[in-house]
């Protein structure tokens, strides 16, 4: 069988492109892929960076619900919150445990405290500040103490009968 000569019209006919500017279009099509996909994931890890310890003292107003599934800006328990995304331990106050509790009676005074952690969170804008030269607990957790005013927002449960003033160490509830 004998070969056919090449023809040159014919492979122009069928590409029906100079092949030069397919490859300039998918140079312009991955590069603006490229940069939709930068984009797309600057804008997510601005959006879920956690902030450093100087912007948690910066004056904050947030929604404040009980902690479910996501803990993004919630409360724990009557002296651990999560906001944006960083767990802080009030520092100022101890409350009782709903996690662990070592009775029914820590346990139910712990649901109080919480709930009305919510409350006093949720009533305006507060600080979140440092305390002493200590910034996190031996959990990883911010150590902050909650002001609006100047006044401390843990404060306002020992008050209240839902914390006590924070001795150095976990004291009984039951």
């Amino acid at each position: 069988m004998a070969k056919r000569p090449p023809r040159d019209n014919v492979l122009e006919f069928r590409t029906g492109r100079d092949p030069g500017k397919r490859a300039g279009r998918r140079s312009l099509a991955l590069l603006v892929a490229g940069g939709l996909l930068v984009g797309i994931l600057g804008g997510l890890v601005g959006i879920y960076w956690p902030f450093g310890s100087a912007s948690a003292e910066a004056r904050t107003t947030h929604s404040f619900a009980v902690c479910g599934m996501v803990r993004r800006t919630c409360v724990v328990d009557g002296d651990t919150i999560w906001l944006e995304g960083v767990k802080i331990r009030i520092a100022d106050i101890d409350a009782p445990e709903i996690s662990q509790p070592k009775c029914d009676d820590e346990y139910e005074l712990g649901i109080k405290a919480r709930d009305r952690l919510v409350v006093l969170l949720n009533q305006g804008d507060f600080e979140a500040v440092t305390i002493g030269s200590r910034d996190e607990d031996q959990y990883g957790r911010k150590l902050r103490v909650l002001l609006r005013d100047g006044r401390s927002i843990g404060n306002q449960l020992v008050a209240e009968g839902l914390a006590r003033t924070w001795s150095g160490r976990r004291e009984p509830w039951c």
